[in-house]
């Protein structure tokens, strides 16, 4: 089991420079895929990846194409390299470092499994994300026929770069602020069992959301949607997966 860290960036070029330093003490090779940010924010993250290290590698979109193809291209280089397994974390220095270890232990029990963090909220995260996250776990259960996805949000996790490239051969998955549910949903569709440790979720002051609430609200609607049309031809699949047929 080899591991590395990607890391979708996208104009959040203050959160980075602040949080790359910490990445890159942790010895891993780290691949910071900047996505189509502007002229400015992409040569200051560029700039940040060099001081870093040489083991933290930046990669670039010209244009904005979304966290989801971010996080393929950095897996496509990982792959390249000679790692098996990637850990996807957010650049905005919400999740927390020390529960690293933990995850990469349990990958490496599970190595065809995928682990996401379990988001632990505090006092600081907004209510809207956290009710959110409950009606979105609902939908992932009805779409998964309760295939033990506690939660379908977290952008925290390891996967292995096999089972990514799999998904990506058997399915379209959302490139977008879709993805990481997608990719959970489309993963228990091919029984690929999906774990979780618990991981504290901290939300900076000056942290900045890209998410746009009529356009992004409009994309998550419709692929629930289309989630929940493919749940409907697998149902049976599904049911003879749960009991051992």
């Amino acid at each position: 089991m080899r591991t590395c860290l990607v890391v979708p960036h996208y104009e959040q070029i203050d959160a980075i420079e602040r949080f790359l330093p910490a990445l890159g003490a942790i010895g891993l090779a780290v691949y910071v895929v900047d996505d189509g940010s502007s002229r400015d924010s992409c040569e200051r993250c560029a700039s940040a990846c060099s001081m870093a290290g040489e083991h933290v590698h930046f990669l670039q979109h010209p244009v904005n194409r979304g966290k989801g193809a971010a996080v393929y291209t950095g897996a496509t280089a990982a792959a390249l390299d000679g790692f098996t397994h990637l850990v996807q974390i957010d650049a905005d220095g919400q999740h927390d470092l020390a529960d690293l270890q933990a995850m990469i232990r349990l990958a490496s029990k599970h190595p065809a499994a995928i682990v996401s963090g379990l988001p632990v909220f505090g006092d600081d995260a907004p209510r809207s994300r956290v009710h959110g996250r409950k009606v979105t776990t609902l939908m992932i259960a009805i779409e998964t026929l309760g295939g033990g996805i506690k939660d379908g949000l977290c952008g925290y996790r390891v996967y292995p770069v096999v089972a990514l490239q799999t998904l990506q051969d058997r399915f379209h998955i959302a490139p977008r602020m879709g993805f990481d549910t997608d990719v959970l949903v489309k993963a228990r569709w091919l029984n690929m069992d999906v774990l979780f440790v618990p991981t504290a979720i901290v939300y900076p002051a000056d942290g900045r959301s890209h998410f746009h609430y009529v356009t992004d609200n409009v994309r998550l609607i419709r692929l629930h949607l289309g989630l929940l049309a493919g749940a409907l031809i697998r149902v049976p699949a599904m049911i003879w997966s749960r009991v051992g047929l």
